[in-house]
């Protein structure tokens, strides 16, 4: 571990808390994960903080449990936000010059600040941004414009707002746990990190992360984020509804969907309750199918907002824990239209049982360790470049040197046939 970076990430749940502790080697070379935990979550609720006190000891459990087992002191994290506060917004933004100009980085900065300023509502904070369609001086789309010459530049620019509200709630819950917050991470976005190849982003996918409280949908084609969007529904509301439905405890609706979860054959699946009576698998299946169908209805809708509606290449991909349930998977593939599939995080060193839950956990690890990684990279080339420069400036002056000798040299060589002449 030593000359290594190390990093702590936290993704609190409505039911447990994660955290996941990852080590970059120092040259950049090997990424791999030390630990990854889970422990019940309290004092929160539908991604609502009801108990500060309970969330942070929550948190300070999951950090008690890391450092028992790495053997590291945990004083920095990298958090997860989520929440149903996201806002995906598109603004279309234009600079126009007296005269040509070379377009800069600077120019490109700015269309980020004004579509900020133009967008951006009180209480929000932008978390994620995408520029696309940039064009200098009407001409047709540029990949980069930067080094071109124009008297205009303009291009749509995507902003992901959240709440700051969320943010500081939850930052007060951390910083109870005596922890400081390093950066902070979108859960989508970290969730499509994790799981999306370029190819995926290029060609157009949906991103659908089932959590326990909230589902997020996150859209990409020609490798842009071009919207992002969350719903308060998730794997606990299943569990709600069993038991309303049913009027069992909770305990038995949770144990319910753990079996509907892991069980493959569930034909003569009946789960047994007060005693000798019992709930069939279709009964189960219609409580299911009915809150699937208010899931359905979001990624439809979520999709059409997009306006990429029938430009999804790659369909929909789906992830998070309650995607594990064969009856949520079965009900979206048959009512969206587009091709349906589960995906896992990638497999990092270290993280061998690698479920669909730990999406945004293991995304929001590469995020930052990719920014560690150019770090490193970027002060390797100044390196590089300053000792290159050293060498050319030593040969300069060895030349320098060496021509010197022989200008004396020579000055002595015709000094001496002078002399000679009088001998």
């Amino acid at each position: 571990m030593e000359n290594s970076i190390i990093k702590f990430i936290l993704d609190v749940g409505n039911s447990k808390i994660k955290m996941l502790a990852g080590e970059l080697s120092n040259y950049g070379e090997k990424l791999r994960v030390l630990k990854y935990i889970e422990v019940p979550s309290r004092g929160i609720k539908k991604n609502v903080i009801e108990n500060q006190i309970y969330l942070s000891e929550s948190i300070a459990d999951a950090v008690r449990e890391m450092e028992s087992a790495t053997g590291l002191e945990v004083r920095k994290v990298i958090l997860g936000i989520g929440g149903t506060n996201i806002y995906s917004k598109t603004k279309n933004v234009k600079l126009s010059f007296s005269e040509e100009k070379v377009i800069t980085e600077d120019h490109i900065t700015e269309l980020f600040l004004t579509a900020e300023k133009e967008l951006k509502q009180k209480a929000e904070k932008v978390l994620e941004s995408e520029i696309y369609n940039i064009r200098v001086n009407n001409s047709g789309i540029v990949k980069n414009p930067v080094g071109l010459t124009g008297r205009e530049i303009q291009a749509d620019v995507h902003l992901i707002f959240v709440g700051e509200n969320e943010i500081d709630e939850l930052t007060e819950a951390v910083n109870r746990a005596k922890l400081e917050v390093d950066s902070i991470v979108l859960n989508p976005y970290a969730s499509a990190k994790a799981t999306l190849m370029e190819e995926d982003k290029t060609m157009g996918v949906a991103l659908i992360d089932i959590g326990e409280g909230t589902t997020d949908i996150i859209i990409y084609k020609n490798n842009k984020l071009i919207y992002a969007k969350s719903l308060p529904l998730g794997g606990m509301h299943y569990v709600s509804d069993l038991e309303y439905i049913f009027s069992i405890p909770k305990s038995e609706a949770q144990e319910i969907i753990k079996q509907i979860s892991e069980t493959k054959d569930k034909k003569e699946f009946n789960f047994p309750i007060n005693g000798n009576k019992y709930i069939s698998i279709g009964n189960i299946r219609k409580v299911i199918d009915a809150r699937t169908g208010d899931l359905v209805t979001f990624i439809k809708k979520a999709i059409e907002e997009s306006g990429f509606t029938g430009y999804l290449g790659k369909g929909i991909y789906l992830t998070g824990g309650a995607t594990k349930m064969d009856e949520i998977f079965e009900e979206v593939k048959s009512n969206l239209g587009y091709s349906v599939k589960r995906v896992l995080p990638i497999q990092l060193a270290g993280l061998e049982d690698v479920k669909p839950e730990m999406s945004v956990a293991v995304g929001i690890l590469l995020e930052v360790m990719e920014k560690e990684y150019n770090k490193l990279e970027k002060e390797r080339r100044e390196k590089e470049e300053q000792e290159s420069l050293l060498k050319a400036t030593v040969n300069i002056e060895e030349e320098k040197t060496e021509e010197k000798v022989k200008v004396k040299k020579d000055r002595f060589k015709s000094v001496k046939e002078w002399f000679s002449n009088f001998i």
